[in-house]
């Protein structure tokens, strides 16, 4: 029974030697010639562009001690974790070895932070959750402290550590978390009826609301009959598709090169899907799907920004908006006079936190939005290098690392 698995699991505790799966990358602190490490970046060698500072990224299976939660902690038991492209970035290399991934980490780190799993353990003064409930956790574990925290802006904080970046990840089977950054979602499971497919729906929260953060929060939202196009069908722009066609977007056009993907978005709520490398011209596709409107948002998930933003700026209405969620790398060609004379408008964003997640849970929880589509292929933990593997072929939709 589940009170007897928790019995043994308390017992199991006093053991010091009691270890865990999870896995590990490392890589070596080799900053490039030239690149100008901040104060930061040089007292604690997390870096916020890994492509510039991690040489040779390797990932393996380890086993390690079982965390212990602290005060306001919880120790979750991890039921299912979604590769990230963030998490594929990290194992690839580019053409100098150095690691692809351009964001914040630090290294050596257990990888994994989309996630969702079983609250078995409670640490000193948690009153919000109780043994047994069903969470998914937010990834950006803010400090509440500094300028920008105090600001409301959390995603911004100046002391950020990121589950699965800078601490330790999901891709292990437990893992210790604060309280204030778990939220349940025991009304998934209730609504659909069934735990596991509410584990996995569950572990696809923190990317909703990378999309709905873009979206609604930095971007500020969009008037029900806009018309919204996508590029780039990873989970984030399906997500963004299926956050489109539930807040009214008149038209959702979407452009992927992937027919996989593309078959999928239109599963996610597309009204429009084409492969802008097949078309002679992708804006003049834009605009004639819209009959000459053009575009009202425009959200850029391919990380692919040196093509799509061209694109956009033909496409975009008056005071149109482009919202970047994907991170790449590579600078982006703008016309700043077409952004000045038509008012148009680039919302940076990332992360996903200030209360975000328990609106991303409602929706899913009242069938909204129906994420588990989007499940096309899962792993065991001991498996989670091959599913990285998989992820990178970018066919799937979501690969998904599943533990009983």
């Amino acid at each position: 029974s589940e009170i007897a698995t928790h019995q043994l699991f308390r017992l199991c505790r006093v053991r010091e030697e009691w270890k865990m799966k999870a896995l590990l990358l490392e890589a070596e602190w080799k900053p490039r010639e030239g690149y100008r490490l901040n104060p930061v970046e040089i007292a604690t060698k997390s870096s916020y562009n890994g492509n510039q500072t991690y040489y040779d990224p390797q990932a393996k299976m380890i086993d390690m001690p079982v965390p212990k939660p602290g005060a306001q902690q919880v120790l979750v038991k991890v039921k299912a974790t979604g590769v990230c492209g963030s998490d594929v970035h990290m194992y690839q290399r580019d053409e100098d070895n150095y690691m692809a991934y351009p964001g914040h980490c630090r290294f050596p780190c257990v990888l994994g932070h989309e996630w969702s799993g079983e609250v078995i353990e409670l640490g000193a003064g948690v009153t919000s959750l109780k043994v047994g409930d069903m969470v998914a956790v937010e990834e950006m574990e803010w400090c509440g402290r500094c300028t920008a925290c105090r600001s409301g802006l959390f995603d911004q904080c100046t002391q950020l550590e990121e589950i699965g970046f800078t601490i330790q990840g999901a891709y292990a089977e437990y893992i210790a978390v604060p309280e204030k950054h778990c939220w349940s979602i025991n009304a998934i499971a209730e609504a659909y009826g069934d735990k596991t497919k509410a584990y996995e729906i569950g572990a696809m929260v923190e990317p909703c609301c990378v999309a709905y953060n873009g979206i609604f929060i930095s971007g500020g939202g969009f008037l029900p009959g806009s018309n919204v196009v996508v590029a780039g069908c990873g989970p984030v722009g399906l997500m963004g598709i299926s956050l489109a066609r539930a807040s009214g977007a008149a038209k959702v056009i979407v452009m992927e090169p992937s027919e996989g993907r593309r078959e999928m978005a239109m599963k996610m709520g597309a009204d429009y899907v084409f492969d802008p490398n097949a078309v002679t011209r992708p804006a003049d596709t834009i605009m004639d799907i819209t009959s000459g409107d053009g575009a009202h948002v425009c959200i850029e998930a391919a990380a692919a920004g040196p093509f799509t933003y061209p694109i956009f700026e033909e496409v975009l209405n008056p005071s149109g908006k482009i919202v970047q969620c994907g991170m790449g790398a590579k600078k982006v060609p703008v016309s700043v006079l077409k952004m000045q004379w038509q008012r148009l408008h680039i919302h940076g964003s990332v992360g996903h936190s200030g209360g975000i997640f328990p609106f991303a849970i409602r929706l899913l929880a009242a069938k909204r939005m129906d994420l588990s589509p989007m499940v096309t292929s899962r792993f065991p933990l001991d498996k989670t290098i091959e599913a990285i593997q998989t992820a990178e072929k970018l066919q799937d939709a979501k690969v998904m690392v599943i533990q009983d």
